[in-house]
């Protein structure tokens, strides 16, 4: 079943193809973590403004061409090391101990949450991709995002001191 495509999921598909083209580029441009965190901005502001889905899809998600993720991998490998301090659950009742989190890990992640969606919207399976992008925003994805979003300013905050 497909979904129609109103505004919010058309500028997601667009600001969710501009992300992948940037990872898979043949190489990222000076300035990359700027770069990274403004793709990571618009896809979590985008991604706020997408309808509510539902899902039949019993098949799974669909495999990423090795080309695409081969380039992807390598050029996000540059954000690897980029460690910071996060909490799983950022309650402040709670009594939980930090993890370590990977700007690299966050930024592939991302990656292959958004490029599956769009392998499915790029099929016309509309609907399944609008799911996907939305369930795995809250609980996947988005966390990876916002994540490597602090982490990004925190450093480049770091460095104009």
């Amino acid at each position: 079943m497909n979904t129609v495509i109103s505004e919010p999921i058309a500028s997601f598909a667009e600001t969710a193809r501009g992300f992948c083209l940037w990872c898979e580029s043949r190489s990222l441009e000076a300035g990359r973590e700027v770069t990274a965190a403004m793709w990571l901005a618009s896809l979590h502001a985008n991604a706020l403004r997408l309808p509510k889905a539902t899902s039949n899809n019993s098949n799974g998600l669909p495999d990423i061409p090795q080309e695409l993720l081969s380039h992807a991998k390598r050029n996000l490998a540059n954000f690897d090391g980029y460690y910071y301090r996060e909490y799983f659950d950022p309650n402040p009742t709670l009594n939980e101990e930090s993890v370590i989190g990977d700007v690299g890990d966050d930024l592939l992640d991302t990656y292959k949450d958004i490029r599956a969606g769009l392998i499915l919207f790029d099929r016309g399976e509309s609907s399944e991709a609008l799911w996907h992008w939305s369930f795995l925003h809250q609980v996947h994805w988005g966390r990876h995002a916002v994540g490597a979003m602090f982490a990004l300013h925190c450093m480049q905050t770091s460095e104009q001191d």
